[in-house]
């Protein structure tokens, strides 16, 4: 009684809290945006103007039908006009109100005329011509603040699925908050493309035997992706971002855009499937890229799949296609926005809806290398058929950065997995909590105006236009929902009297007077702040993400369960957060408090380098900042990341590790390297043939060869004859020779051997002293003149025992001799020799030799767990070796899963296109080989769970670029040269070909 009453109160506190957090979470009206005047968004906007003259207006569209919203665009200079919204593709078999949309219609959606006067004067609740009505199967209805959402985003993530009645939020064009005059915008570079050497090996015309050979392959290979296609045609996944083809259903990890549909467009016009294609380019126009399932737009993943994937189509059916540009230039549009920043690096995880894309932002602290440097070739490209120049205006001020910063990292020629990319440079005293609020991904490091407590002061509140020395206050204040009275009615704030709409649960705006022009500041809404939750499946990855079984250390914030390791600032506490953060612009720089900083040019960096080649040959040799660059990453990666593992047969491979560095990489132990392999890594062949070639780097076409041999070794290393996702393998000191040492493998096999054995010995001898004493007893019953102690130690010293250090190896070996492996026979009968010599010499030889007096008549079970918990060092390893299924050169697997990847036959196709040799094309049939025969399944192929195992579990996963990348490279394989010849084309990092300029 007397401990309830001391935490009743608590109790009580508690269901309050609940009751709280229950009502406030169930509040469905948080999707929608707030309304304010059109002025209002003019004062809180830049003073400049850009170039096309757009405005955005704030109207609401709520299931209410008393109140609706959106932010819709106004075009002030052209008079406006009613456009249907079309059906969002990812909902076109649970739409309830069909409408149609336009393939050359570019322009967001609209409201009439007067309705946008009735905004401007004042009524807050304009009509919008067309809704867009969504349902799901379930029935039920959809709260996007259960998206599921990592601290700094997601490459792949399937949020809950919309439901009944939840009408559809879009996407809108919005007023620049830092805008790039007209004449600063970096132009497309034009003029006669430079004499590249060509890449191709000059093919000889081959035989009629050899052709009828080469075509059977390549019949086999379209049918394994006719297959696939025919299985997200005929099953639930079409128009869905993937199938899953054990099930037969579909997911939806990027943003529900139909991404195997985009994603394949290119293959199946290479293919020769036209009339497919025809079927497919269609289906584009259903798709919406104002809209999404998804609250935030992982830009690298969407940039790669949907924009290269339109792109690619484009130019191979060479324009006859004109919805295929359309749409292009549509998702540009709406990618644009997260470039929209101070420094003008991008936000790579775009939170696209208005309430929160109509405020100032900055990039995050903490950006995946390859998720900023890998836009570059898809805007370019997208440039130069438009003639637009903003589009290369936003990726070449990302190459002049990483161009500024390459030769000052910590490891100089490469750049840190993490990047800050946020242009501003805190004090050392700046309050942590500052980290949480601006500097992760989802958060995207809201910039509001000065929001004031207690203080009518503002300071340097002039934002937009200027970057150069900025000092802001965050706040996040009273974001909880408050109901009106009146639901839908108006609310003066009586601090400002500023006329705002709360009837939607008072998502607050709060406006000062700065400088005598009244502020607003925008509150970030519910649905764009992140959420805890566990990630389903290991599924939020990037396409070059590692899909790893083991998750020691936290990656990009996040912890290995998949929760959240900090969580945003509850936004249901009435609570008021000033945090004053002065900025000192930097440009691209190390995240903060990077004192050691990982380089690889595997998961999280790869397609970063991979461009610098291609970007060089897309411009036609006429920028000659990436011939630099790619010089320079390529000699940093072969003196600090090249290695030649240590394998079996001895081959001579070679493998690109891994590097960890601090600020001087010459000094001694600063930088260290951990020989890693992964599949991801595999695209590194490819890549320094193709450099070898365009720039004369002549040896490094060896290097080539030697790394992609290094993948196909890997792929035959296992049971199933592929590749593993990621394994540790045995770095040898030089690369010119490197024997096999199997004592070297079985030591890196069992690297807990010292304290295993010294546990193994310290268990022996109090074994040994349960035998003692055993005997001791029966001695004291036959021969009283004999005492003895019972002990726990052997031996009144306990010379023995294990101290600190490792064993001598001839101490283990006496323990072995000891006892039986699992069960020991000891006499019943005293042995006096025996127990005179328990306590041993300090090197322990007598116990083993003591160990085989022992009698054998009459004798009594003894358990002997030490051979079972602490096996001898060869048992272990055998025991590794066997029941992980290792094979030789390997120490361990990172993991074992196989997810369809692309990288090992890229690197093998490029090999034979550079140097015609029909050894690549044999190694290339063995990897297809192996790969149709463990991962075909019903409606297509299965990324499998164990490459060891000759029965691995399928996964029920076929990403998109199985059929956009991997069928692709094997078909190229067997096609005549000319084929998507690379002296024509440069193919993104998802495969797809680009024309190059001529």
């Amino acid at each position: 009684m007397l401990r309830f009453r001391r935490y009743r109160v608590f109790l009580v506190f508690a269901v309050f809290s609940i009751a709280a957090l229950y009502h406030f979470t169930s509040v469905r009206d948080w999707e929608d945006a707030r309304a304010a005047s059109v002025e209002g968004l003019k004062k809180y906007g830049p003073q400049r103007s850009t170039s096309t003259g757009q405005v955005g207006v704030l109207v609401t569209p709520l299931a209410n039908p008393e109140r609706v919203s959106k932010l819709v665009h106004v075009d002030e200079t052209t008079p406006l006009s009613t456009t249907t919204l079309p059906t969002p593709a990812f909902l076109a078999s649970q739409t309830l109100q069909s409408s149609t949309s336009s393939f050359t219609s570019l322009s967001p959606p609209r409201i009439s005329a007067a309705s946008v006067k009735s905004v401007e004067n004042g009524n807050t609740s304009p009509t919008i011509e067309t809704t867009s009505t969504v349902v799901s199967e379930a029935g039920s209805t959809h709260d996007p603040n259960n998206d599921q959402l990592m601290q700094e985003g997601q490459g792949r993530h399937e949020p809950a699925p919309p439901l009944k009645n939840t009408p559809a939020i879009h996407w809108a064009r919005q007023p620049e908050h830092f805008p790039i005059p007209s004449e600063s915008v970096i132009p497309i570079p034009t003029g006669r493309p430079l004499t590249i050497p060509k890449i191709q090996h000059a093919f000889s015309a081959e035989s009629s035997a050899a052709r009828i050979e080469r075509e059977k392959k390549l019949a086999t290979v379209k049918e394994a992706f006719q297959h696939s296609w025919a299985g997200y045609k005929r099953s639930e996944s079409w128009l869905q971002d993937e199938l899953s083809p054990v099930s037969g259903k579909s997911r939806n990890p990027f943003c529900g855009w139909a991404a195997t549909l985009v994603d394949a467009l290119d293959t199946l016009w290479i293919m020769g499937m036209e009339e497919e294609f025809q079927q497919a380019a269609l289906a584009i126009g259903e798709i919406d890229f104002t809209t999404s399932i998804r609250s935030d737009i992982p830009l690298f993943e969407t940039t790669i799949r949907y924009l290269g994937g339109l792109i690619a189509a484009h130019d191979l059916s060479q324009g006859k296609y004109k919805v295929l540009l359309a749409k292009a230039v549509e998702l540009a549009d709406v990618l644009m926005g997260a470039f929209d920043t101070p420094n003008h690096m991008p936000i790579t995880y775009y939170f696209w809806k208005p309430t929160f894309a109509s405020q100032p932002h900055r990039a995050s602290t903490r950006v995946v290398l390859a998720d900023m440097g890998s836009l570059s070739v898809e805007f370019t490209r997208l440039a130069q058929i438009t003639k637009e120049a903003k589009y290369y205006d936003a990726v070449a001020r990302i190459t002049n950065e990483f161009e500024m910063w390459q030769n000052n990292t910590k490891l100089p020629g490469l750049w840190p997995q993490f990047v800050d990319a946020s242009g501003c440079k805190k004090p050392d005293q700046s309050p942590a909590l500052h980290e949480d609020i601006m500097d992760d991904g989802p958060n995207q490091n809201v910039m509001p105006n000065a929001v004031l407590a207690g203080s009518r002061d503002a300071t340097n509140s002039s934002l937009p236009g200027s970057y150069k020395s900025l000092s802001i206050i965050e706040s996040f204040a009273n974001t909880s929902p408050t109901l009106s009275a009146t639901k839908g009615a108006a609310v003066a704030s009586p601090s400002v009297g500023v006329v705002s709409d709360l009837g939607y649960n008072n998502k607050v705006e709060s406006a000062n007077k700065v400088e005598g022009v009244s502020k607003i500041t925008k509150v970030p809404a519910a649905e764009d702040l992140p959420l805890k939750g566990d990630i389903k499946d290991g599924s939020g990855l990037h396409k070059r993400q590692l899909a790893m079984d083991k998750l020691g250390d936290s990656i990009s914030g996040v912890e290995a369960s998949g929760q959240q390791s900090e969580s945003y600032p509850d936004t249901a506490q009435n609570s008021f957060s000033i945090i004053k953060v002065d900025c000192e612009p930097q440009g691209l720089a190390s995240p903060p408090g990077s004192w050691r900083e990982d380089f690889t040019i595997g998961a999280m960096a790869d397609s970063m380098y991979e461009y610098l080649p291609k970007q060089y040959m897309l411009l036609g040799g006429l920028v000659t900042q990436y011939k630099t660059m790619y010089g320079l990453a390529s000699d940093a990666m072969t003196k600090h990341l090249l290695f030649r593992p240590m394998v079996p047969g001895e081959e001579n491979i070679l493998v690109l590790g891994r590097a960890s560095a601090t600020e001087n990489p010459d000094l001694p132990g600063n930088t260290q390297i951990s020989p890693q392999q992964q599949h991801l890594l595999c695209f590194a062949g490819g890549m320094y043939a193709v450099g070898a070639k365009i720039f004369n780097r002549e040896a490094d076409l060896d290097i080539a060869a030697k790394l992609t041999d290094g993948c196909v070794w890997a792929y035959d290393a296992t049971t199933t004859g592929i590749m593993a996702e990621e394994f540790q393998m045995m770095a040898c000191k030089s690369r010119s020779q490197c024997k096999w040492n199997q004592t070297r493998w079985y030591e890196e096999l069992d690297p807990y051997r010292s304290l295993r054995e010294q546990n193994r010995l310290a268990m022996a001898q109090a074994q040994l002293a349960m035998v003692a004493d055993q005997e001791a007893k029966t001695l004291s019953a036959t021969e009283p003149s004999t005492t003895l102690v019972p002990s726990t130690k052997v031996g009144p010293a306990d010379e023995t025992a294990p101290t600190s250090g490792p064993l001598a190896k001839r101490q283990l070996g006496a323990i072995e001799n000891l006892l039986p492996t699992s069960v020991s026979k000891v006499s019943s009968k005293p042995n006096n020799d025996l127990l005179s010599t328990t306590a041993a010499t300090e090197d322990g030889k007598n116990l083993g030799a003591q160990a085989k007096n022992v009698e054998a008549e009459e004798t009594s079970t003894v358990p002997s767990p030490v051979y079972d918990l602490y096996p001898a060092h060869e048992d272990y390893v055998q025991n590794r070796i066997n029941s992980e299924r290792i094979p030789g050169g390997i120490i361990e697997f990172s993991s074992k899963k196989y997810i369809l990847r692309p990288e090992a036959i890229e690197s093998v196709f490029i090999m034979y296109r550079v140097t015609g040799d029909e050894i690549w094309r044999e190694k290339g049939w063995r990897m297809f080989n192996a790969v149709q025969n463990y991962t075909r399944v019903e409606f297509g192929y299965s990324a499998i769970g164990d490459v060891t195992s000759d029965s691995p579990h399928h996964m029920d996963e076929m990403e998109s670029f199985w059929l956009a990348e991997t069928l692709k490279y094997y078909y190229l394989l067997f096609s005549t040269p000319d084929t998507i010849s690379l002296d024509d084309y440069i193919l993104n990092t998802e495969a797809h070909p680009f024309r190059r300029p001529k």
